[in-house]
């Protein structure tokens, strides 16, 4: 059989047999076009395969890898992804007979149970307590068999699947054995809440370093702020830079310095507004006390005197407004 036939029918390996056994066909052309002719076959069997398996049809997938090697028996890619996909057909068959023993056992134990309960109602039949011997005999099988799924399921760190077969194991055979493996399971299931309340304090703690790193550079943004309003004589910007500082901060020998600052800054300038609106106040300009208020309140928003002087001239307002209209 000559090369192109061999390359045609994808005998790679006995093209490159030919190629080691006739020095004339040996060339550069020839080995790069049977090297190309194997990467390609290599990328269309691997697109075969991965299709089966993502439609989880793995044996067809292992099948058509098993076909391609006969072919390309040292492919690297071909070899590692059937070894991939044999892993993942073991456990698939592995899961698939736990489910098959969960699913027996637990027909077993509702049959012992049905009969059970059968026996204060009626005698049963000869048919039934055979059936029911044969029940039992196959439960003493089973509960040797859950109680090795168990462990391997424990070994495995598979939680959910060692605590069913387990208990099934229990219910059929309680048996010294099947306890130790339990409480052995009880302590891989409290070692790993221990673990995570443990990685949830670290995680918490990390948090609030991160928040009082963030907390720490606003108050320092917002104490600059406020120190560079009260340089500039911008009271108002000032006090209201102040404020923003968060409510953790405003303790600090820093923040208590800056506070003491402002507070010398606003104390005579509120006191000033307010001598300034009562002075207009009684000379009658209620319009121009309520402005001078006003801009006191903002600088003390807590001040009840200025809000009691607030109420009572707006009241005058209301007022004289009342009396210019009923004049009309």
């Amino acid at each position: 059989m000559d090369l192109n036939s061999l390359l045609k029918h994808h005998q790679y390996e006995r093209a490159e047999q030919l190629l080691d056994q006739h020095s004339y066909l040996d060339t550069p052309e020839h080995r790069k076009k049977l090297h190309e002719r194997i990467a390609r076959y290599e990328q269309n069997t691997l697109a075969v395969a991965q299709a089966r398996e993502q439609e989880n049809d793995l044996l067809s997938a292992i099948e058509v890898l098993d076909a391609a090697l006969l072919n390309v028996p040292y492919s690297t890619n071909l070899n590692e992804y059937k070894r991939t996909i044999e892993r993942k057909q073991a456990e698939y068959l592995k899961t698939n007979e736990r489910k098959q023993l969960l699913s027996r056992a637990g027909y077993v134990v509702t049959q012992q149970q049905l009969y059970q309960e059968q026996l204060n109602l009626e005698s049963p039949s000869i048919t039934r307590r055979v059936l029911n011997t044969r029940h039992q005999r196959e439960a003493s099988t089973l509960a040797t068999e859950l109680l090795t799924c168990g462990q391997d399921a424990l070994q495995q760190d598979d939680l959910d699947t060692a605590d069913k077969c387990l208990h099934l194991s229990q219910t059929i055979n309680d048996t010294p054995e099947v306890q130790e493996v339990l409480a052995r399971l009880q302590d891989k299931r409290d070692a790993i809440r221990q673990t995570r309340k443990q990685k949830a304090k670290v995680k918490r703690i990390r948090k609030e370093k991160k928040r009082e790193k963030t907390r720490k550079n606003k108050t320092q943004v917002l104490l600059a702020q406020t120190e560079q309003a009260l340089d500039e004589n911008d009271l108002l910007a000032a006090n209201n830079s102040f404020h923003k500082i968060p409510a953790r901060g405003v303790n600090s020998p820093q923040v208590t310095t800056v506070r003491e600052r402002l507070d010398d800054a606003i104390k005579p300038r509120v006191s000033e507004l307010v001598d300034h609106g009562d002075r207009q106040y009684r000379a009658d300009r209620i319009n121009q006390a309520i402005d001078s208020w006003n801009k006191a309140l903002e600088l003390d928003p807590d001040n009840t005197e200025i809000r009691g002087r607030l109420e009572r001239a707006n009241k005058v307002l209301a007022r004289l407004e009342e009396l210019k209209s009923k004049q009309k």
